[in-house]
């Protein structure tokens, strides 16, 4: 671990994620827990506020100018799966054998109680810190952060993804494809009549999956794989398919853009007639009854700034980490900010059956962000 730390069960920071844990938040339904947040912000001196798709935002100001630090934490979670298979409460906040257990405790309810404790105990500063506790992370990554983005303007980001306190200065992409097949009509006992859309599609997802896939040196090699099929008529009364739809998973390396990805797609799909290719349209109505939409395109990113790296890394006493999933950082890097991940617990812990995180990282996570602000607010 880069920074010690106890694992006293009954820190200010372990209760607060406590709190947090008890309450479901899935995505497009964090009401209840936004307004928590928003008052234990308010008990703790921020000025706060929330934006229209329900994102709360803490506030304070130092006491001369200075720098914009914004540190970003997701309120929502991903659903309870398999609920007979948890042996801990998903909203219990259980604390055994030295860990919180709970869904969202390490995903990244444990981050925003650190947080909020760190900035809450800084003394006079220059500048200005800002919390932002943000809405459906999970399934629109970047969405709410960057409309949080497009009102507060920051200098440097930092997302509190679990990173088990180390800092994270690259981050691999994703995106949605949706590739659709049509053909025609016909019945099963004469097939040479129709034309079977599955099997436009089975060439097509060979295609696309024979395509090689860049890499990096510090994020490896990137991913494209299938996750979804089907088929209309469905079910089928016995008829060849007249149209298949396939999604696909990818994992973006920097310098892939929406463009790049669907140009090599369709290239490799020409002379497949009848079969196209798009990002998917991603939208979810948001606790405060607002839709929020995007395209499934989240750019990787690299941090540029290695002046400041090497300063935060300094103050970490850690080392550097290259995040293989995708996070709202990506929000924060496409507007050339500084950004990096910092946040306690694993990526190993999230979206698990008993999620959880150790006392001693939740601990050491009110520490890890105390050193960012002191080191780049310069107090």
């Amino acid at each position: 671990m880069p920074l010690s730390a106890s694992s006293d069960p009954s820190s200010p920071v372990v209760e607060l994620c406590r709190e947090f844990v008890r309450i479901s938040s899935p995505s497009g339904e964090e009401g209840e827990l936004a307004a928590l947040v928003a008052v234990r912000m308010r008990a703790m001196g921020f000025e706060v506020g929330t934006d229209p798709f329900g994102s709360v935002l803490g506030l304070r100001k130092g006491s001369r100018p200075g720098p914009v630090l914004l540190m970003d934490a997701h309120l929502d979670t991903v659903p309870v799966t398999q609920p007979a298979a948890w042996r801990h409460d998903p909203f219990g906040a259980e604390i055994v054998q030295g860990r919180l257990w709970g869904l969202g405790s390490a995903d990244t309810k444990g981050a925003l109680a650190a947080m909020l404790c760190a900035a809450a105990a800084l003394g006079d500063f220059p500048g200005t810190l800002l919390v932002s506790a943000s809405v459906c992370e999970e399934d629109l990554t970047t969405a709410a952060l960057a409309q949080v983005l497009d009102r507060h303007p920051a200098d440097l980001v930092i997302v509190g993804e679990p990173t088990s306190l180390y800092l994270g200065v690259a981050q691999k992409g994703r995106a949605g494809l949706r590739v659709e097949a049509s053909g025609r009509s016909a019945h099963t006992s004469r097939p040479e009549l129709g034309e079977n859309a599955i099997y436009k599609m089975m060439e097509a997802v060979s295609r696309i999956r024979a395509l090689p896939l860049p890499t990096d040196p510090e994020l490896g090699q990137g991913v494209c794989e299938l996750i979804e099929i089907s088929s209309e008529p469905r079910p089928s009364p016995g008829m060849v398919p007249h149209f298949c739809m396939a999604r696909l998973a990818l994992r973006l390396l920097p310098g892939e853009t929406a463009q790049s990805v669907l140009e090599r797609t369709r290239s490799a799909l020409e002379g497949l007639e009848g079969v196209s290719v798009h990002l998917l349209e991603l939208s979810r109505r948001c606790h405060t009854g607002l839709a929020i939409t995007m395209q499934e395109f989240v750019p990787a990113w690299k941090n540029r700034d290695r002046v400041l790296q090497a300063r935060l890394l300094e103050a970490l006493g850690t080392t550097a980490f290259a995040a293989p999933y995708t996070t709202n950082a990506s929000a924060a890097a496409a507007r050339n900010l500084p950004t990096f991940l910092l946040g306690p617990g694993s990526i190993e812990q999230a979206h698990t059956v008993d999620e959880w995180i150790a006392l001693d990282q939740l601990n050491a996570a009110q520490a890890a962000y105390s050193a960012v602000i002191r080191t780049y607010l310069g107090c």
